[in-house]
């Protein structure tokens, strides 16, 4: 297994990488000592800043040897000498995004590191690795802070090392090589495709630790509930026999789960046909999903807190609702499940409503998939007041097919929606396909 984690200086990268690697019993590469070492090399021999195109060549016959420490970084070796503590030095952190710019520097330690990582079994950091080094990796998290929380603990680094220095100027530093590293030409600092953006501000080290460590293994609950790093418990618990019950009661059919992705940010989007729906769609899920609620649901303050609790978020119908659409955002950047009705409404007699275009937001980003779900017989469930036990299906499509960003952004959105109302229609296709079939094999409906 491969796992890449990029992130821009400060955001927590190599202590999370070593943890992780520690925890998942995987190897460790530091990519970020590499350049520091090239960088202090070039300084060294006055190739900084007028030659920096000469540091690829002192890069190639460069002999570099990093070794594990178990709770410390790397220890970093140049052609035998140790130079693990010279590399964290202010003058190499602020000439290191220079020299890592130089193709011919990265062409050198782009390829060393491709050959570590074609090893396998491999955690690796810096800022360019699931974008250039390993864009096909099993798992790439992209870590982030705010400037001041990474200021911050640089000044707690430096304090180690004996070293003072005001958190405005590392600020200020840190700030300056952002913009360095995120508007170079050669392989800026971006997240990469598929990765799951963690924001470390305010969330502990065992916090990150544990949420990447369930992104890279997911652990499975009872029943098969694949855990996920915003589950709730009373959402695990009710999965630990609700799903049993409603399987039993309602001869639930569930088909192409295995579409759906085990890690990663998932857009959840169905049709609507009963008040019931997150139930069902809840127990034909193996991952937690957070749906997006009417805001109705929390006029009951008991109500509210109750399905707040089991992960859900209010949205305001008819109107611009900012919060809600952080709110979405939030989940899907933090690897979870989305669950959205894009009809907006319930629809009766199983007709498909019309989708609006601006519900396919947040299946436009690079880093999200949108699976289509087609519930079928839910609303029969409750007919005058009476119980009913219909037979229900559940059929998740295949992922949407999204317009890349060539497109216009307004474009992507009704492309988008008018993707998912074909899924839509092709899944109920295959819903009324397959119940005359169960009917003769049951001799029931």
């Amino acid at each position: 297994m491969i796992i890449t984690i990029d992130g821009p200086a400060g955001s927590g990268k190599s202590t999370i990488s070593r943890e992780v690697a520690k925890r998942l019993g995987m190897r460790y590469l530091d990519t970020g000592a590499m350049y520091r070492a090239i960088t202090l090399l070039a300084l060294e021999a006055g190739l900084v800043p007028d030659r920096i195109t000469e540091s690829g060549e002192l890069a190639a016959k460069t002999v570099l040897r990093l070794e594990g420490r178990p709770d410390d970084l790397s220890r970093v070796f140049v052609d035998g000498r140790e130079v693990t503590d010279e590399i964290r030095g202010s003058l190499v952190s602020k000439n290191v995004s220079a020299v890592s710019a130089e193709p011919s520097v990265r062409e050198v330690l782009t390829t060393r590191q491709r050959e570590e990582a074609a090893k396998g079994n491999m955690v690796l950091e810096g800022r360019d690795m699931g974008t250039v080094v390993c864009p096909h990796a099993d798992l790439k998290i992209y870590l982030t802070a705010s400037i001041e929380e990474r200021a911050q603990r640089r000044q707690a680094q430096l304090r180690e090392r004996g070293v003072s220095l005001p958190v405005e100027q590392l600020a200020q530093d840190i700030a300056t090589r952002d913009s360095y590293d995120s508007g170079r030409e050669l392989a800026p600092l971006r997240k990469a495709p598929g990765a799951v953006e963690v924001d470390t501000s305010g969330l502990t080290i065992e916090e990150v630790i544990q949420r990447v460590t369930d992104l890279a293994h997911p652990e499975r609950g009872l029943g098969g509930f694949v855990r996920g790093p915003l589950d709730t418990p009373p959402y695990r618990f009710a999965y630990s026999f609700l799903p049993a019950l409603f399987k039993l009661a309602f001869r639930m059919e569930i088909s192409g789960v295995e579409h759906l992705p085990t890690r990663g940010g998932v857009v959840l989007a169905s049709n609507h046909l009963s008040n019931l729906d997150p139930f069902f769609l809840g127990c034909a899920c193996p991952r937690q999903i957070h749906f997006m609620a009417k805001a109705e649901l929390w006029r009951s303050k008991l109500l509210g807190r109750l399905v707040s609790a089991f992960g859900a978020f209010p949205i305001h119908r008819g109107e611009p609702d900012r919060q809600a659409v952080k709110s979405a955002l939030e989940i899907v950047k933090g690897g979870a499940v989305l669950g959205i009705f894009p009809e907006g409404h319930r629809q009766q007699g199983g007709r498909l409503g019309e989708i609006h275009p601006g519900v396919t937001l947040f299946s436009l980003r690079d880093d999200v998939v949108t699976i289509p779900v087609v519930l079928s017989d839910t609303d029969r469930v409750v007919r005058k007041g009476l119980l009913r036990f219909p037979r229900v299906h559940v059929l998740f499509g295949a992922p949407l097919e999204i317009p890349g960003t060539d497109v216009p952004r307004s474009e992507r959105a009704q492309i988008t929606a008018d993707r998912l109302a074909t899924a839509y229609s092709d899944l109920m296709g295959e819903t009324k396909r397959a119940q005359p079939q169960t009917k003769a094999k049951n001799g029931r409906a």
